[in-house]
């Protein structure tokens, strides 16, 4: 799923885009900025709950750079073409990215329970809305990019990066 030959990839962190025809311009801001930092690929953690953004995502970045997984919003299309959860190894690290379910303040505790997160180092999720960028009593690295555009469970919006490397692991929350 991803080819590198980099010492380190710049993945851009995405969810809970509830799109509607107001937000077009927030998003763009952020694209724009995932353009302008050269991200190596984008990550949405699912409630696209438009195609067409889906579609704008991989004109923007490529089809193969867009690693996408199905929310609880998301309609039929985007439901029969992605994945509820993305298992990956970069640079020696396991990764886990699912959309989330259940209540937002036990979001984590909910993950843990649904999913055997044990053999994972890096969990990525949405549909809590809320930003989270944190190290569980587990030390797992638990990473959420909240909302640019909702805010419903939270008061601010926000979108992420994460550089990753053998050595490191940079998450970065970015509150708009």
């Amino acid at each position: 799923m991803i080819k590198t030959n980099k010492d380190q990839l710049l993945i851009g962190l995405i969810g809970d885009t509830h799109m509607h025809s107001q937000e077009g311009d927030i998003l763009q801001k952020i694209l724009d900025n995932f353009k302008e930092k050269e991200i190596d690929y984008l990550f949405h953690v699912g409630d696209f709950t438009s195609y067409k953004i889906y579609e704008k995502l991989q004109a923007l970045f490529g089809r193969e750079k867009v690693i996408g997984i199905v929310g609880n919003m998301d309609g039929s299309k985007i439901s029969k073409e992605l994945p509820k959860k993305i298992e990956l190894d970069l640079f020696g690290h396991r990764i886990f990215i699912t959309h989330g379910e259940g209540g937002p303040d036990n979001i984590i505790k909910l993950l843990n329970k649904r999913f055997d997160l044990s053999q994972y180092d890096i969990i990525i999720f949405g549909h809590a809305h809320h930003p989270f960028n944190e190290k569980g009593r587990d030390g797992k690295l638990y990473i959420s990019p909240g909302s640019p555009t909702d805010k419903r469970f939270t008061d601010i919006n926000s979108y992420g990066y994460l550089k990753i490397s053998q050595e490191k692991l940079e998450p970065k929350i970015i509150y708009l």
